[in-house]
This record gives C-alpha cells, structure tokens and sequence, in this order.
C-alpha cells in the first residue's frame, strides 16, 4: 500500500531507458499539475540589458554576453516553449520576478547568483525535453537548486540558465516496504513532518532549516542517527535519474548497480536525481536539550565534552558542542553551546548527567506520555524556537531554555508547520564552511578549537563579521559498521566525521579576508589533528561541507578512477562539466 503524503510533480510510473540491458522500459505520466510560483510569461520576450550588476562573487565565472549571447536566446527560447506546451505543469520564469527569485535565490548572499532566466519542471518528461536543450546548446551553462544552501558560489548557482526542483516535492509512504520516496525538491523541515505522522523516522540532517534533501543525500549525510544507522546514503534503497542524454532511468543495488554505487556520495556528475527512495525506522519519544554556556565556564564544559566521549558507548546518545561568537550591534558575544540527542527515553544512567549539572537551566526529568501524538504540534513549534539555527547562528540573540520532547523528529531542523520562510531564501550575509576530517577528539584538539575560535572571533568588528562558529561532533568508532559501498569512502573500522567551522560576514569586499581566515584556521587544527592521531591524509573530505578549491582528488581517494570511469559510461559528452560542484574527470 502506498499512502500519498504530498502530491509534487514527476510521473508516478516514470519511463525507464535502456541504459543497460537490465533495465526495463516503463510508461510516463505527464499529468501532474505544477506546484510551483506561477509567474507572468511573456513568451516573446526580450532580454533585460539594462540591469547594472555590481555585487557579483569574485569567485563566478560570469559569461562575457551575458544576455545575448546567441545560445542562450536560442536555448532560452526553447525552454518557453516547453513550458508553454505542458499548459502550466512547468514554469519558465523571466528575471526580475518573484518566481525567479525564489528560483535563484540561496540561503547565504555569496551563493546566489544572477541567472539569465529560471525554469522550474513540473514532472519528468519535461525534465528530460530540457535535458536535451543542453545537449543540442552545448555552451550553454546551468546549474540544478533542491534547497540551496550551499555555500559555494556557483555549486548550484548559475550565470547561464537556473533550473529550480521544487515542484518535485512528492512524498509517498509505502507501508508494505517501510520505504519513504522523497522528490529531489523536498527540504528535510516537510520530509519530517509528514513522516512523523506513521511514527517513522529517516536518517536525516542535522543542520539548520531549509536544508534540501538532494544535496545532503548526494554529498554522503551525516546524521544524529549515524551512529545507529550509518550516512544517509547507506539507507538510500532507489534513486531515479534523468540522465545526460535524456532519458530516465531507476538504480539500485539489483539495476543500474553502477550509477547507483556513484550516486550515493558522487555529488551532480551523473545527471539530475529526480527521487530518492530511502529506509524508515522507528519513531518513539525523543530527548532533546539545547545548553548554552558562558565561555567563562569553557574549561569545564570541554571537559564534560571529553568525559561523554570516553565514556558513552550508547549509539542512541549523540552531542553537538560548538563555539559561538557574534557581533551583534558591534558588540561581541561569545558562548559555548552543547545540543543533546537521545533516541528514545533517557536510561537512568543519563549520559548527559555531567554536561546537565553544568548547566544553570532546571532539569526537567524525561517523562513518557501516552498522548504523545497530540503533542507532536506543540514540539514542531518549540523545535523551530530551538534548533534552527545550529548551523546558522546570526537567528539568534539567546537560545531558548531547555525541555523535553516526546515523540518529535530527530534532526537540527525547523519543525513550525508554516515558518515565514524556509530557509531557502536568501539571506544578506555572505558565509563559507569549511572542513577538518577528524576520527576522534581529544582533549588538545578541543583546546585548538577553543585559540582558533577566539582567533576568529577578534576579527569580528574588524571586518564585518556576525558569526564564527566551530563544531564538536563526535562519533562513534562503530559508525560505519553499516556503512554499503559508496561513491563517497566509508568503511567499517575507519570512522570519519566533520570537525566544521561557518564564518559569516557582510560585504563582499570582505570575501577574501574571511575564506583567507578560514583557510589559516582550519590548517592551524588540522596540524593539530595530525600531531594527536585524530585524522591522517587517507581521510577522504566531506564535499558538501568543504570549500570550493578542495581537491577532487582528496573527496573520493581510491575510489575516484572508479567514478572516473562511471562517469564517462553516462556523461560522455561532459554535460554535468557546464554545472558547479566538485567535478569527477572524465579522464586521469
């Protein structure tokens, strides 16, 4: 039984192409009616030559024509015409409207960029009509949004032709299989909610609002339950795929093995994931706490940090510390603050005793409700209040005091049923993350983080900055145990997480200081790192949090001159070469 939790765009039974022999041809719908922002169409439209750009990202590659040059009228043309033909199921949108903007628009200013227009697919057969646009305008640039909160410029930004999933936002629950499929343009804030409501839970992010599944999933997804369950793509089950030669095609583990294998953890090098098909599991009460400490108390708390990590053998028990400085009217504020996870109900031998004694908050004991589902609204509120912004933390002045949830979702996420925005608009900072891969953390590498943290916070005033945080988020040796053979390296018995640092800052004339910052930081804890055995260079980065000049190399390691080949078997012709993000060669 397949229960419809959100009806989105793309075919119920989409087409399969022959890519392999194994793969079996199927029937396409194209009636799904559009989702999306339906925006004034002027299909002989000319082009807006008079708009004076003046706050472009030094590190885009802006097309010298930007608006006439020839391919584009021609590709753009032809865009209009396909959305004209399916009456409205897709929307081609011109710039300068609202619906282009939301199109274009990312979560940071620096990752936003000026698209010479917008199309948003309404289902699969359109998808691949404008798949095959690219193939016949070869120069023609683009760049594929499912939730844009990317930090790096032109990863999923664009100064050619801006192609927005949002009306790919169906979510259908089969009770038979236990397996959830997620349209490649959910953001994971719906995705919980809805999946909530069978008392299921995904592994999913842990980070702030608006975040969107493709990405996540497509870069690896680390996870509150990764401990438990592994990354997000090792509870991928099936992907659907609109492939560079525009056709579609499903992969999993029994068809397509290949591109299923690159998928899981290769990022955008294979075409244009139009669904995910993930595993569920159990949904009971879950413990939440959010804990703020004066960085007076600094020494204390990195030492309960380190007693949780020694000691807690509990998969089901997680914590994210980090340390957070702002400058809020010119003035500085510096905090630590420590978020608390557990799944299920706390055992009497908390986990979190020593970090909750440190804590001037009322300890609230955990209790179990027998009506936990009818406080599942009251718990979306208080966790949008509470966690939306870990990862972005310019949202708040000071973080609400602690209680505790019974029957919520796990992630970072926002959980407010209709929030003013959803994270994916854009918001007027200009901020990078940037990566240290670490195994484990000891007490000197905490130490590290404390002197770079403090680094970067006394340049805040200096240089417009409103944010410098770096994260603590240990994991278990045991992470991987579960781990399935990715595209992105992750083996039993080699655990690996994100030791993250986010700066953000306002003007674009401090580009180049802040990512010249993050750079001297994030070597200054690597050195670190490597001197107490808490990382080695065999340790492959993470790409979805790492900066744009990583290495592509340094991402996949022993596995890249597999993807090599995987990739020039479905992207001969280096179509995903027009897109941003970390490409895989088609060649050594």
């Amino acid at each position: 039984m397949i229960l419809h939790l959100a009806d989105g765009a793309g075919s119920q039974d989409p087409a399969d192409s022959q890519v392999n022999d194994n793969v079996h041809a199927g029937r396409a719908n194209s009636d799904d009616p559009a989702q999306g922002i339906h925006a004034s169409i002027d299909y002989n439209d000319k082009p807006d030559h008079s708009a004076n750009h003046t706050d472009r990202d030094p590190d885009a590659n802006y097309d010298t024509d930007f608006w006439s040059e020839e391919e584009y009228v021609e590709a753009t043309k032809e865009m209009q015409k396909i959305c004209k033909d399916s009456k409205r199921v897709s929307q081609f949108l011109r710039f300068g409207g609202a619906g282009y903007n939301l199109s274009v628009s990312h979560q940071f200013e620096s990752s936003s960029e000026v698209a010479r227009c917008a199309v948003q697919p309404g289902n699969i057969d359109d998808l691949k009509k404008i798949m095959k646009v690219f193939i016949t305008y070869d120069k023609v640039k683009f760049a594929v949004k499912g939730g844009g909160h990317s930090t790096n410029p032109g990863f999923s930004s664009t100064t050619g032709i801006q192609i927005s999933m949002a009306n790919f936002n169906e979510l259908e629950y089969n009770s038979e299989t236990q397996n959830l499929r997620i349209g490649a343009g959910c953001l994971f804030d719906e995705v919980y909610k809805e999946i909530a409501q069978y008392k299921r839970n995904i592994v999913g992010g842990a980070t702030a609002a608006g975040v969107g599944v493709a990405g996540w999933l497509l870069g690896g997804g680390y996870s509150l339950l990764t401990n438990q369950h592994g990354l997000g793509i090792d509870n991928l089950v099936e992907v659907q795929v609109v492939l560079c030669n525009g056709e579609s095609v499903k992969a999993s583990a029994e068809r397509n093995s290949d591109l299923f294998f690159a998928i899981r953890g290769g990022g955008n090098n294979f075409g244009i994931v139009t669904s995910f098909t993930v595993k569920t599991y159990p949904l009971g009460p879950i413990y939440r706490n959010m804990l703020t400490f004066p960085i007076d108390k600094a020494a204390k708390v990195k030492e309960a940090i380190m007693n949780f990590i020694d000691k807690c053998k509990d998969k089901k028990a997680a914590i994210v510390g980090a340390y957070r400085h702002f400058c809020i009217r010119g003035e500085r504020e510096d905090k630590i603050t420590v978020d608390l996870f557990y799944d299920g109900l706390l055992p009497s031998d908390n986990p979190f005793e020593e970090l909750l004694e440190l804590s001037d908050d009322k300890w609230i004991h955990h209790e179990d409700h027998d009506e936990a589902d009818k406080k599942l609204a009251e718990n979306f509120a208080f966790m949008d209040q509470l966690f939306s912004h870990i990862h972005d933390p310019s949202r708040i002045a000071a973080p609400p005091s602690h209680r505790q949830v019974d029957g919520s979702q796990l992630s970072l996420q926002t959980y407010a049923k209709n929030p003013p925005t959803s994270g994916v608009g854009e918001e007027n900072v200009r901020a990078r993350w940037g990566t240290v891969m670490v195994s484990h953390f000891t007490p000197k590498l905490l130490d590290e983080i404390d002197v770079q943290s403090k680094l970067a916070a006394s340049k805040l005033k200096e240089y417009e900055g409103k944010t410098a945080v770096i994260d603590i988020w240990p994991f278990l040796p045991s992470m991987f145990d579960t781990s399935t053979s990715a595209a992105w390296p992750h083996e039993k018995g080699r655990p690996n997480g994100p030791l993250l640092a986010c700066f953000q800052w306002e003007g674009e004339n401090n580009d180049s200081f802040w990512i010249g910052m993050m750079k001297q930081i994030l070597q200054s804890i690597q050195k670190v790192a490597e001197a107490e055995g808490c990382t080695t260079d065999k340790l492959p980065k993470y790409c979805n949090t790492s900066l744009a000049d990583t290495p592509v190399q340094d991402i996949y390691k022993e596995h890249l001159s597999t993807l090599i080949a995987i990739r020039a078997k479905y992207d001969p012709k280096n179509l995903m070469g027009r897109t941003g993000g970390f490409r895989i060669p088609l060649a050594l």
